[in-house]
C-alpha cells in the first residue's frame, strides 16, 4: 500500500511537472471518477498538488479537486509528454496532460472529482489525524496524537490508525519501532512520552528521507527469520490488530 511518503513524493512530482499549466484529460480505461465528470477538468489549470496522509488532492482553477486514494495496488506515474506508459492503457483511470508532462493514475481504490466545498464535508478527510509529514509536525505533537488511542492500544496498532496520525503504513510502523528499540506490541500505557516521541520522530525522519531518496529502510520489514542487523537474533513477524497487518520486530533488541 502507498504510504504517506509515496503520496508526498507523487504530489511533488505532479506539482513540479504540471502545476501552473492548463491540462487536457482522458479516461482510457473502464473506470470513471465518481462525482463530476472528468471532462469538467478539460482546459483548466492545475494550481497545486497536495498530500494528506495517504490521500492525494489535485486542485484546479474554478474550485474543482480530484481526490484519489491508491489503496494496495494503485499508482500514479508521471511521464514526459508522448512517452510510452509502463502499464496498459486499460488499467489507466485518468490521464492528465500538460505541455511537457503527463500524470496517469493506474488502478487505485477510489477517485472522485468534487468542488472544494464538497471536499470540506468529506468524512474520510475530516476524521484524519494530523499528517506525520506536515511541515509543522513535531515528534511531541505526533506522540500526543497517538495517545488518543487510549492506554490499552498496542503501539503498532496505534501507528496505523489514520484517524490518530495520518500517513504511516506497515513499513514505517515496523521500521520506526526497530530504529528506536521499542516493542511494537507494548500497550501505550507501557510506552513513556519520550519513547513515543522517538518512534514518531523516527517514522517522520525515515519517511522524509524516502521522499528525498526514493529508498525506504528495510532493516526488519519483510525480513522474518533473517538475522537482526543489530544483534543477529532472528526477526519475528505476526499479524497485529483487527486487520492483522503484519508487524516485524526483533524480540531481543526490542524486547
Amino acid at each position: 500500500m502507498a504510504e504517506g511518503d509515496s503520496i508526498l513524493s507523487i504530489a511533488r512530482r505532479i506539482g513540479a511537472s504540471l502545476a501552473g499549466s492548463e491540462v487536457s484529460v482522458r479516461t482510457p480505461g473502464r473506470r470513471r471518477p465518481e462525482g463530476r465528470s472528468a471532462a469538467e477538468l478539460e482546459g483548466r489549470e492545475l494550481t497545486r498538488a497536495e498530500s494528506r496522509g495517504k490521500h492525494l488532492l489535485l486542485h484546479f482553477d474554478g474550485g474543482l479537486v480530484l481526490h484519489s486514494h491508491l489503496g494496495m495496488k494503485g499508482a500514479w506515474h508521471v511521464y514526459r509528454r508522448g512517452e510510452r506508459w509502463r502499464k496498459p492503457a486499460g488499467a489507466a483511470w485518468i490521464a492528465i496532460t500538460g505541455p511537457t508532462a503527463e500524470a496517469v493514475n493506474f488502478n487505485g481504490t477510489s477517485m472522485r472529482i468534487v468542488r472544494e466545498a464538497e471536499l470540506g464535508r468529506d468524512r474520510r478527510l475530516a476524521r484524519l489525524g494530523p499528517d506525520i509529514l506536515g511541515p509543522r509536525m513535531t515528534p511531541q505533537a505526533a506522540a500526543a496524537a497517538l495517545r488518543r488511542a487510549g492506554p490499552d492500544a498496542e503501539l503498532g496498532d496505534a501507528l496505523l490508525d489514520q484517524d490518530l496520525l495520518a500517513g504511516i503504513g506497515n513499513i514505517f510502523k515496523s521500521e520506526s519501532c526497530w530504529a528506536v528499540k521499542v516493542d511494537p506490541w507494548k500497550r501505550l500505557r507501557e510506552v513513556d512520552d519520550d519513547e513515543l516521541a522517538a518512534v514518531a520522530g523516527a517514522a517522520r525522519d525515515q519517511m522524509l528521507e524516502a521522499v528525498d531518496t526514493g529508498r525506504r529502510p528495510q532493516r526488519v520489514y519483510g525480513r522474518a527469520r533473517r538475522p537482526c542487523p543489530r544483534c543477529r537474533t532472528a526477526i519475528r513477524s505476526r499479524g497485529q490488530g483487527d486487520s492483522a497487518r503484519t508487524t516485524y520486530w526483533c524480540p531481543n533488541c526490542q524486547g
